[in-house]
């Protein structure tokens, strides 16, 4: 197992992964997704892409916008290197993007929007 493996096992193991309740609050935070390489696409293909880096805060709910941003096809995740727990403070540096039609996505082409929206956990997670 590689050693992110051991990491992200070990930060799993000090949070309990039960289910929880949360409340929506204070203010939503809007972060363009950036393309930072080239990349083509055929028709239907779901490749990742770098993108400038993007922090997440910590206990933020991120949503994806589901309005297109590119004329080839949309991002549907984003995601970081090692894959952080939602109580920690997070980046993501890859975005998950599927074609519509085929195409190119060059660098510094906006496409896509992640909102995050902050969150309060209620009661205990046990």
């Amino acid at each position: 197992m590689p050693i992110y493996g051991d990491i992200v096992h070990r930060i799993e193991k000090e949070i309990e992964l039960a289910p929880f309740e949360f409340t929506l609050g204070g203010t939503c935070k809007v972060e363009y997704l950036v393309a930072e390489e080239d990349k083509d696409f055929k028709a239907g293909d779901a490749k990742p892409i770098r993108i400038k880096k993007v922090t997440i805060p910590k206990n933020t709910l991120s949503l994806i916008s589901p309005y297109g941003r590119h004329g080839v096809g949309q991002v549907i995740s984003i995601d970081e290197e090692i894959a952080m727990p939602f109580e920690l403070d997070r980046s993501a540096d890859y975005a998950l993007f599927v074609a519509g039609v085929a195409g190119s996505v060059k660098k510094d082409h906006l496409i896509g929007v992640v909102m995050f929206f902050p969150v309060t956990q209620l009661g205990s997670r046990y």
